[in-house]
């Protein structure tokens, strides 16, 4: 079980996330939804340990997630932050190999695994990072995350600026992983389709706040709800 509770924090003295409370299943994909600015990415990041936390806490598996990133990362939490953030001038397979190897797993095997999930890259697999395409950075963003062997998966707005075929693909990696691994997933997504179109429940933030949670199928037969909540 993944849990976030109570947690509170923002950045400098201003508070933008306030008392969230989620829950996460072993195997269960959740989408985090709401408008742009609601703090979907702060809450992200405080899960991550990108924040400090001014109330509240992480806990994986029942124990307390330690304050450091790196730690986090040890403890099976894998990250996609919106933008990407791949190391631009380090090659597609530096990238997934440093993922890998810091958090003690088999390097050959984790590029066989990142090039079988995503061919896309084997033809990029010597270039430099930041010479990719947006839509290539992901993808590689999403193979290093995989990489750390992650009992939970963070990915905030992993469709951003991303063609529809690679947005296929992500969507048949993450449905495959999920079902053969048991990766629990948490997705931050303006994409209402890309969410609908695997998760299970749902989340709707608004100011800063949780403000319900529901079943994917309730959300997709309310379309009230959906422009209401989520402006779409």
């Amino acid at each position: 079980m993944f849990k976030v509770m109570n947690a509170t924090g923002g950045y400098g003295k201003t508070t933008i996330i306030h008392d969230v409370s989620i829950q996460i299943k072993p195997g269960e994909i959740i989408a985090l939804l709401g408008r742009n600015g609601v703090g979907k990415s702060t809450l992200m990041r405080f899960i991550t340990g990108l924040i400090p936390a001014m109330a509240g806490g992480v806990e994986i598996d029942g124990v307390k997630a330690p304050a450091a990133v790196t730690k986090r990362a040890r403890m099976g939490l894998g990250y996609v932050p919106q933008g990407r953030f791949v190391f631009p001038r380090m090659s597609v397979i530096e990238n997934i190999a440093v993922a890998a190897a810091s958090n003690g797993h088999d390097v050959k095997k984790a590029l066989k695994e990142a090039m079988d999930n995503f061919p896309i890259l084997i033809p990029k697999a010597n270039d430099l990072a930041g010479g990719l395409s947006g839509g290539q950075q992901q993808i590689l963003a999403l193979a290093r995350a995989l990489a750390i062997k992650p009992k939970i998966l963070l990915l905030d707005e992993p469709t951003e600026g991303v063609q529809p075929s690679i947005i296929d693909d992500m969507a048949g990696v993450l449905k495959r992983v999920n079902k053969e691994q048991g990766i629990s997933i948490l997705i931050a997504e303006q994409n209402l389709d890309f969410c609908l179109s695997f998760a299970e429940r749902a989340y709707v933030m608004e100011r800063g706040k949780i403000v319900t949670q529901m079943g994917i199928d309730e959300l997709k037969g309310n379309k009230v709800l959906q422009q209401e909540l989520l402006g779409v």
